[in-house]
């Protein structure tokens, strides 16, 4: 392959990506489990009971986190989104961070957070990423069984 071939075919290639969930705290205090999934299909589960397992998705599977990913405007969205009568997320509220990283691993990640009552204030892009993560997740619980 001739560099200039290669040049093109890199540039013709899907940018890399990952997204990161992470739960905490709700009435267990264990949270709801957490997900890490790259753009390649690698993705490492942690279901609410600790156990953690690596599985890779197939190409079928990734289409709905890829679609959220690419509708996803992480410069519009906040640090934390908080009620301001509750920030701290007290009593038993499930914590969610949600995190997004688009190309090289050097770049920075776009990080937001919320509690289950602030839900309603996370932009729907956010919302959308976060679901499509968490629903992978809860289908390859156990992975290590599959």
């Amino acid at each position: 392959m001739t560099p200039l071939l290669a040049a093109l075919v890199l540039a013709a290639a899907p940018p890399a990506w990952r997204v990161e969930v992470a739960t905490l705290g709700g009435v267990s205090g264990g949270g709801a489990g957490a997900v890490r999934i790259a753009s390649t299909g690698e993705a490492e589960v942690v279901a609410p009971s600790g156990q953690r397992c690596r599985v890779q998705l197939a190409p079928a599977e990734l289409t709905r986190l890829a679609r959220a990913v690419r509708r996803a405007h992480p410069a519009r969205w906040r640090p934390r989104y908080y009620l301001p009568d509750n920030p701290t997320g007290c009593c038993d509220q499930m914590a969610t961070t949600l995190a997004l990283l688009r190309g090289p691993a050097s770049k920075p990640r776009s990080v937001t957070g919320w509690y289950d009552e602030s839900r309603q204030l996370v932009p729907a892009d956010a919302l959308a990423l976060h679901e499509a993560a968490m629903d992978l997740a809860a289908a390859h619980q156990g992975c290590a069984a599959r």
